[in-house]
């Protein structure tokens, strides 16, 4: 990951290292008072006393206006406290790949996406491990301004490297302060073929992630888009996916 964008990420209060999601005081209450639209099953639970308390279970729908909120929570959790393990014995990438769009619809791009990233996933994987290489992944994914799909990925792979490309640019800072920031690109051609080949197009971005914490918020956030929250999403659609060996949160 980029230093720009460790530096937003640090600059975000809402992505504070000690919060459990970037959602406000606000938004907590407007979900919480709505009833789950899937009618998930009531619980009783004892308190203080001899006092009880009823409480709405979790449908884990995302397109819930109640549950929604409660799903991405998790995830979010999940994706941090992974990558933070990740991070203490592997090297973290971030990865960000965007479908191909002037040419095809984004109907058209959204009934294949799966499909394309599915053929990305599978011949990286088998490439990575060739190489002796551990496969971790967590990815995220969202729809652009455009309606194309566009994923973020956090992944203890990367591609063979052609060279790399320094971008700089500079930052006005909460303070007013001006700030240069420079960061390292990763260009592969061999990940480049294999984007178009699978169908997805040649538009991607990768760096080496200089703090995990940092990077896992930063993708994480997008599961709190409203976009994400509602049904028009094509029918099994994977907002958010994970390796088969991604860690998972410790229950408490």
């Amino acid at each position: 990951m980029t230093s720009s964008r460790t530096q937003r990420q640090n600059d975000d209060a809402s992505l504070d290292l000690y919060s459990t999601s970037p959602t406000t005081a606000l938004q907590e209450r407007l979900f919480s008072n709505q009833p789950c639209i899937y009618n998930a099953p009531f619980f009783a639970y004892p308190t203080q006393g001899k006092s009880w308390t009823v409480t709405q279970g979790n449908c884990h729908h995302w397109d819930c206006p109640r549950c929604g909120l409660g799903r991405a929570k998790q995830e979010y959790g999940r994706m941090v406290e992974g990558c933070r393990k990740l991070a203490e014995t592997h090297k973290l990438y971030f990865i960000t790949i965007t479908c191909k769009g002037k040419e095809i619809s984004h109907e058209y791009a959204e009934k294949h996406y799966g499909e394309w990233t599915n053929r990305l996933l599978d011949v990286s994987r088998s490439k990575w491990k060739r190489a002796g290489g551990e496969w971790y992944y967590v990815q995220v994914t969202e729809r652009q301004k455009r309606q194309h799909p566009h994923s973020h990925f956090i992944t203890t792979f990367c591609p063979p490297v052609s060279r790399t490309t320094t971008v700089r640019k500079q930052k006005i800072t909460p303070s007013g302060r001006n700030e240069k920031l420079v960061s390292t690109h990763i260009r592969s051609d061999w990940f480049e073929d294999k984007l178009r080949s699978s169908g997805l197009g040649d538009q991607y971005d990768i760096t080496q992630v200089q703090s995990a914490e940092g990077a896992s918020r930063y993708v994480a956030k997008y599961l709190f888009k409203p976009s994400i929250f509602t049904t028009s999403w094509p029918k099994g659609w994977k907002r958010i996916r994970y390796s088969q060996e991604f860690p998972r949160q410790e229950k408490e």
